[in-house]
């Protein structure tokens, strides 16, 4: 893998008027820079494609077993969102029979990358994976201005809109988030563009704007709805009130609720716990204390997805941290931190996307800061060779 320095254009927003949605998704690119690109082999990709496959297969693998062992609490997933989190669970899983269409759409695997051969998983965001657009449609849109000599590892539109038609069970979607939120927004009226190309009726509302009747949800206009697709955590509708009217309303969402389980933090220490030793997962624990002998560290709350507390410590001292002086609060995973592919500017890692059960492409985020957040930069990459 090589870092390259390059020209960008004074302006990549106009180049997305060609696409019917490119104006009204262009906020969800706030965070897209082009003025560095990755450059990889074949070979490369090849590897991030099979290990992305291999550890996704591995998650859901945890994820089920959770399930028979009834290891939810472990989670911290307790009340009426974890009987909400078993029932779409069974919904999906029936008696060892895959109910595809009580699936997921799509997550994101993030890797501590070193540029030739090893990966290492750090992350997993299968409930509100933000910079879908900028993976599938604005490095897309770079590259096709750079001429045919590249190639580029991004299937991701063309798998979104095969996977809606999978997934459509005849109702028609409502799509929210929290608004005012215009990157969010910008992300969801993407998704909504490919849900209408597989064919689906959408709508799209702020989530302030859903009522719950005592029997259904409704929309603004009072329609029922059917079945929701959110970019809000699971985590912030995880109150016991919220999750039993979910219950009681027979509405469908996407990302189902045990997808949220593929991306709780505390699913790391399980995954170390069935597959010990294996080359792309990083030892975790619960206790600090079982990884002593580790040099750097990394802790990181269960919940919060991409915006969960983050430190990490170099031999028992914190040199970073997502909260300053703030106390911890609620549980943590600890994890041997690999090392992270590091430049004069910062740090890198690779983000590989799974649309339904496969990975169809990835994306490169940077940052001087090596916990690289929500706040950090996407860039470009190609294929070269």
């Amino acid at each position: 893998m090589r870092r390259t320095t390059i020209i960008p254009r004074a302006d990549w927003r106009p180049g997305l008027r060609k696409y019917s949605f490119g104006a009204a998704a262009s906020p969800a690119g706030e965070r897209w820079s082009e003025e560095i690109r990755y450059d990889f082999s074949p070979h490369q990709i090849d590897l991030i494609e099979s290990v992305a496959d291999e550890v996704h297969v591995m998650v859901r693998g945890a994820v089920r077993h959770v399930m028979e062992e009834r290891l939810l609490p472990r989670l911290g997933v307790q009340g009426d969102i974890a009987r909400l989190t078993e029932t779409t669970w069974h919904e999906y899983w029936r008696g060892g029979v895959v109910n595809d269409r009580a699936g997921g759409l799509v997550g994101r695997l993030t890797f501590a990358y070193d540029g030739r051969d090893s990966l290492k998983l750090l992350s997993c965001n299968y409930d509100v994976p933000d910079g879908l657009f900028i993976a599938a449609i604005i490095q897309r849109n770079w590259l096709e201005l750079q001429g045919p000599r590249y190639d580029q590892f991004n299937g991701l539109h063309v798998a979104l809109v095969e996977r809606w038609e999978e997934i459509n069970d005849g109702r028609p979607l409502h799509l929210t988030c929290l608004t005012p939120d215009p990157a969010r927004e910008g992300e969801l009226y993407y998704l909504s563009a490919t849900a209408a190309e597989a064919g689906l009726s959408t709508t799209l509302l702020a989530l302030q704007d859903i009522r719950w009747d005592g029997s259904r949800f409704r929309d603004h206009e009072r329609a029922v709805i059917s079945r929701l697709v959110k970019l809000y955590p699971w985590s912030a509708m995880a109150e016991d009130a919220y999750a039993r009217s979910l219950r009681l309303g027979a509405m469908g969402v996407v990302e189902p609720a045990w997808r949220w389980l593929m991306s709780n933090h505390g699913l790391l220490p399980l995954l170390w716990q069935i597959h010990p030793r294996h080359p792309n997962l990083c030892r975790a624990a619960a206790d600090p204390a079982a990884l002593s002998g580790c040099d750097v560290l990394l802790a990181r709350g269960f919940f919060g997805l991409d915006h969960a507390r983050t430190r990490i410590l170099v031999h028992g001292q914190v040199v970073t941290d997502s909260a300053p002086g703030e106390p911890v609060a609620g549980p943590e995973v600890w994890m041997d931190m690999p090392p992270l592919f590091e430049h004069d500017k910062g740090y890198a890692v690779v983000d590989a996307w799974i649309v339904g059960e496969k990975c169809m492409g990835m994306s490169i985020r940077e940052s001087n800061d090596p916990r690289l957040g929500p706040e950090s930069r996407v860039v470009p990459h190609i294929l070269k060779g």
